[in-house]
Formats: structure tokens, sequence, C-alpha cells
């Protein structure tokens, strides 16, 4: 995340329970019908190639995206958290690879795909590589709302995982794990390093002919699917 990147203003009633919900609403399909190919699109982002050096790890600037992308990291974090807490670490692991790069060297600790260059750097660096069974009391940044939607993930993953034994659903683990690695859609908007990305944004954002209602509708039924208005 560019330092041009405002801070992470997601929270709970707008954006963190639509956002589950969503997701939940696909693990249940898929808990139902393990081979439903239910899917939800969370929109567009935009990110740009940084040039380095030949070898090195390829890394990409978020030019447009960034809450989203901040919060499933976090929301996938969490749901890994969880499983390892209650011993499945088998669907925990295959979480992991979604948010830390892995070195061929065994020795070297896996680092985070994503990394704020803003003020919240050090509550996401926390955050994701605290220990489960996650103690959000003793972080330094608990204040955060990025400690704030691990700590609701956390808490509303375990609830809708676990049943009324306090124990871990195998099936549904496995449906949420499925929906977060393959029932998500994002478009990638891919920049080289040379283009202009600001202009690209301005484009994306604000040049456009906003849709009314009565467009959005039209639109919808021509394509014979129900609208819902989402922000993610």
């Amino acid at each position: 995340m560019p330092l041009f990147q405002r801070p992470y203003v997601w929270e709970e009633m707008d954006q963190w329970q639509p956002l589950w919900r969503d997701i939940a609403r696909l693990a249940e399909i898929r808990y139902r019908d393990p081979y439903s190919g239910a899917r939800h699109f969370l929109g567009a982002v935009v990110l740009q190639a940084n040039d380095v050096a030949h070898g090195s790890t390829p890394t990409k600037n978020v030019i447009d995206g960034q809450q989203r992308l901040t919060s499933l990291q976090l929301f996938i974090d969490a749901t890994a958290a969880v499983l390892s807490e209650f011993g499945v670490d088998s669907l925990a692991r295959q979480l992991d690879d979604l948010t830390r790069n892995r070195s061929y060297d065994a020795a070297v600790e896996p680092t985070l795909k994503l990394l704020h260059t803003n003020r919240d750097r050090d509550a996401f660096v926390e955050v994701m590589n605290a220990e489960p069974p996650v103690d959000y009391a003793d972080f330094t940044h608990s204040g955060s709302l990025i400690v704030g939607a691990h700590r609701y993930f956390c808490q509303t993953v375990a609830g809708w995982l676990t049943d009324s034994d306090g124990e871990v659903d195998q099936a549904r683990a496995g449906a949420l794990v499925h929906v977060l690695s393959e029932g998500l859609q994002i478009v990638v908007i891919d920049l080289k390093a040379q283009e202009n990305s600001q202009e690209i944004f301005e484009t994306l954002n604000a040049r456009g002919t906003l849709l009314t209602a009565a467009d959005t509708c039209q639109r919808a039924v021509h394509h014979g699917v129900r609208y819902r208005s989402r922000t993610h």
C-alpha cells in the first residue's frame, strides 16, 4: 500500500457485516451443495508493477482497492487463526498461502503478501503475525480499525463454524475455506511501472456518468440477474 493511500476506514456496520454476510451466504450454499459453482463478485482493483532488479520478487502497488484487499487479508487470516485454534491445521495452512509468501529456504520466515507503508503498517503487521489464539487485549494497537476488523471476523467465523458443543463443524470449515480460496471474484487491472496510475485512477473514479436507479434496474433485467447493492 503506497504512502499516498488513505488509512483503513472500513467499519463493522457498513462494511464488515455486509462482507461477512456475502461470504457466509456462499459458504452456506457450498455447505449444502459441495458441487455448487456459486461465486461472489467483489469489484475491480488497480495494481501497478514496481521496477525490480532481475531475480527479485515482483511487487505491485495498490492504486485502487486497498480497503477491500486489506479486509480480505484480515478475513482470511482471522479464519486461519480460528481453524488453528481448533486444530484444523490442514485447512489453516491452505489459507496461510493466500496471505503469506513462502520461502524456498525453510530457515526464512514467510512474508506477508500485503504490506502497508502508511500509519496502518504497525497494526497490520502486529495482528497478522499474532499467534492463535489471538489475544487482542495485549496488542499495542488494540484501538485500530485494522485490529477491530480482525477481531470481528475472528469472532463471527468462530460462531459460524462451531456447533452447540463448541466443536468445529468440519464440513462448514471446508465450505468456508473453499469460498475464500475459489469463490470470490475480483477484476484486476494491471498497470506497467511506466504508466500514469493517477490518470487511470481519475478516469475510473471521476470521469464517468453515474447510472440512475432506472438504468441499473434495466441493466439487471437485460442480463437476467437480480441486482443487489454492495460496497466492498
